[in-house]
């Protein structure tokens, strides 16, 4: 038989296990009966020669196990008992995501002493996390790869931020991104100390602000939400720890829609229905190219103005920002963000020197 042929048989027996592997469960011996019986079928055993004297050795087994091992990784399964070998053949699921793979590691510090279960759910969160990385490299080879270098937490940490602007560009200490990433992702509390007082609470997320990046979060579990969760400006601390003291998150609250109740980085701890109103036409122009947050939406009145309406808090910032626009915006509700707005413009004429 030319070695074409040769190959040709090899292949195509293996193809046939592979589809045998995958309809049951097959021992060592098994699958090196199957083999033979496929090397007889393919004419290699001649007739007047016994089963016995020309059936494959146990490297062809293990040659043909590598080989679909090589295509199929640990979707190839082996049966703890009895080492019966199974292909267990399923694509990873599409909407996985980071909250799921954070519900496994929750789920693993909670699991308390039962350690066949704690093996069990380790065991599904590596193939879930397995089959994740494969996919990724099918892609691109150095992305996946760096994501098994971080343990993927680059790729899960992300439903964990938030962006909101102005802002400038800021970078996190690398020691502090890594320790906030894992605390986040386990549900650990976090000591530091911060302008001198120590801190131990419930990290929730980071936020990008206008000039500085911040931590989110809280003393206890019963305080996620928009009105009790705290500011901590990352530069600003130190010594920062993750312990072994997991909490519960919310599962109603995510640092975007807490991002979503704010007016740049202010929160009052109260969400108003705010709306301005525009008059100018050059103002409408521009302000129409804005995005002043993301509840934001026009009403065009019926006598050429503007009105912008959106639910926000952070009644100081708001009144700050109209200020910039020189009066050609005016703030018409809330009642407590038009007194808010003529105090601090009171107190701007109050600091301008008499002559």
């Amino acid at each position: 038989m030319s070695d074409m042929r040769k190959n040709y048989k090899n292949l195509e027996s293996r193809l046939e296990l592979i589809k045998e592997l995958r309809a049951r469960y097959m021992t060592f011996n098994d699958i090196k009966n199957f083999l033979s019986e496929m090397a007889k079928q393919n004419g290699k055993i001649r007739s007047g020669h016994s089963m016995y004297e020309y059936q494959v050795c146990d490297r062809t087994v293990r040659r043909a196990l590598d080989f679909i091992k090589d295509m199929y990784g640990d979707q190839l399964e082996q049966d703890v008992i009895t080492g019966a070998y199974k292909l267990e053949l399923y694509d990873f699921p599409e909407d996985v995501d980071a909250a799921e793979i954070q519900a496994l590691d929750v789920a693993l510090q909670k699991i308390g002493n039962d350690k066949n279960a704690e093996k069990l759910l380790g065991n599904l969160k590596q193939k879930i996390t397995d089959r994740l990385y494969r996919k990724i490299e099918n892609t691109s080879s150095d992305k996946g790869h760096a994501l098994r270098q971080t343990n993927c937490i680059d790729h899960k940490i992300k439903s964990h931020y938030a962006f909101v602007g102005p802002r400038l560009i800021t970078n996190i200490d690398e020691n502090t991104k890594s320790v906030l990433d894992s605390a986040i992702l386990a549900q650990h509390r976090i000591t530091f100390n911060y302008h001198g007082k120590e801190k131990n609470v419930c990290p929730l997320g980071i936020l990008h602000g206008d000039n500085n990046v911040y931590l989110i979060a809280c003393n206890s579990e019963q305080e996620q939400n928009f009105r009790d969760v705290r500011h901590y400006i990352l530069g600003d601390i130190k010594d920062l720890h993750e312990t072994q003291d997991g909490f519960l998150v919310n599962t109603n609250f995510s640092i975007e829609k807490y991002a979503n109740t704010m007016f740049g980085i202010y929160n009052d701890g109260v969400i108003y229905d705010i709306k301005w109103l525009i008059r100018d036409p050059k103002t409408i122009e521009i302000a129409r190219k804005y995005a002043f947050h993301p509840s934001q939406e026009y009403k065009p009145q019926s006598d050429g103005s503007l009105i912008i309406k959106m639910r926000a808090g952070g009644l100081t910032a708001i009144s700050a920002f109209l200020a910039q626009w020189g009066g050609t915006i005016i703030p018409i509700q809330p009642k407590e963000l038009i007194d808010k707005y003529r105090e601090l413009l009171k107190n701007c004429l109050k600091s301008i020197p008499k002559k």
